[in-house]
């Protein structure tokens, strides 16, 4: 049998030639290197598909916020405009009473507090302001108007909310009957191009409003009596009145008096819902009002 051949081969040193050991070395540095390489590559691209993917999910989240936000804000009951079959009365303490014509009694009636210099309640009437003219109109809502005038000292002549609610006494009193004539008015207070800005530098005189109620059809004594500010004073006393009210409704959810609130037998409304008012009006083939929870 042959002998292995692990003896030494001619013309070599045992061991292997010199060389060898530096190839290796050389060798094993250079494998480290490619490995490191190839480890910055795979972290690189880590971190550019967590980059990516991160950026898809904030685009999703933006659009998700995006599509809600238009959902929420969007205007109830649009194109319908302003209600053209409501009457309007006015008890001994300023509350003024929005009634469908021929309807006194409506199977819903909701309290309604605002300011007239408050920008939230317009932001409010514009996006419910139509449905809830509508729902007036269809005889399935009546209303209670009790305004006050905390923001008296945020208007340019110190005595704004005051004269607005004034104004809407007068038109309730002297006008109420006449179908649609009050809540266009009502409805008129709060549009941009009249509505005052909190801490601006102007606000509508008497005159002015009296101009107002006369363009949506306010009688010329109606307009007089505006414009001589004649239901100042009782303004005054009953928006006193009237945030007592809010104060005591809105401590039952715990709440601050705040405008504008929305309340249903006395406890207010989660007008933050789009659907508040939906879910409170009866459906379709229904001649009462859904049930409903009331939330803060």
């Amino acid at each position: 049998m042959a002998k292995s051949g692990r003896g030494p081969v001619p013309g070599t040193v045992s061991g292997g030639p010199k060389g060898t050991k530096g190839t290796k070395g050389k060798s094993g540095k250079g494998g480290r290197a490619s490995v490191a390489a190839a480890r910055r590559s795979s972290g690189d691209r880590t971190q550019l598909i967590i980059g990516g993917v991160a950026i898809v999910v904030i685009i999703a989240v933006i659009a998700i916020g995006l599509v809600l936000h238009s959902r929420n804000t969007a205007t109830q009951g649009a194109g319908y405009g302003t209600s053209t079959k409501s009457v309007a009365t006015m008890d001994a303490n300023g509350v003024i009473t929005v009634t469908p014509v021929g309807n006194g009694s409506p199977g819903l009636v909701l309290d309604v507090y605002e300011d007239a210099l408050c920008p939230l309640c317009a932001d409010f009437e514009h996006q419910f302001g139509q449905q809830i003219a509508q729902a007036v109109d269809d005889g399935q809502l009546g209303l209670r108007y009790r305004m006050v005038d905390f923001l008296n000292g945020s208007s340019h002549s110190g005595t704004y909310s005051a004269r607005a609610y004034a104004a809407l006494m007068a038109v309730a009193k002297g006008d109420g009957a006449k179908p649609g004539v009050f809540m266009a008015f009502h409805t008129a207070l709060y549009d941009a191009k009249n509505q005052p800005k909190e801490n601006g530098s102007t606000d509508l005189s008497n005159a002015e409003l009296a101009k107002l109620a006369g363009q949506v059809g306010a009688s010329a004594e109606t307009q007089k009596q505006i414009s001589d500010g004649a239901e100042v004073d009782a303004a005054t006393k009953d928006a006193q009145t009237n945030l007592t009210s809010l104060t005591d409704v809105a401590a039952k959810v715990g709440r601050q008096a705040g405008t504008p609130t929305v309340a249903k037998d006395g406890v207010p409304l989660n007008t933050n819902d789009v659907n508040w008012l939906t879910n409170l009006l009866p459906k379709s083939g229904s001649s009462s009002p859904a049930p409903t929870s009331s939330g803060s």
